[in-house]
């Protein structure tokens, strides 16, 4: 996951330094508003997921549904 997440963020640090390159030449492929938009509403959205996750996690998960009790003092999944 960590080599995915990784990859990603090469490609868009690589996109982003070439769209600045041309910016520097005044070639404009993307306008500099377009990309703070987009920047934006992917922050938003990733605040929104990591808010989901927690919210999950602290709320709405049952950690002892996938044990058995009844075996003993260790905790042995169920099968």
């Amino acid at each position: 996951m960590k080599r995915i997440v990784g990859i990603i963020l090469l490609l868009l640090s690589i996109a982003l330094i070439g769209i600045l390159v041309l910016r520097i030449w005044g070639i404009e492929i993307v306008s500099l508003t377009a990309v703070l938009k987009s920047t934006t509403t992917l922050v938003l959205l990733g605040v929104a997921i990591i808010i989901l996750i927690i919210i999950y996690g602290a709320l709405l998960r049952n950690d002892r549904r996938g044990y058995d009790r009844k075996s003993g003092s260790r905790a042995h999944p169920k099968l």
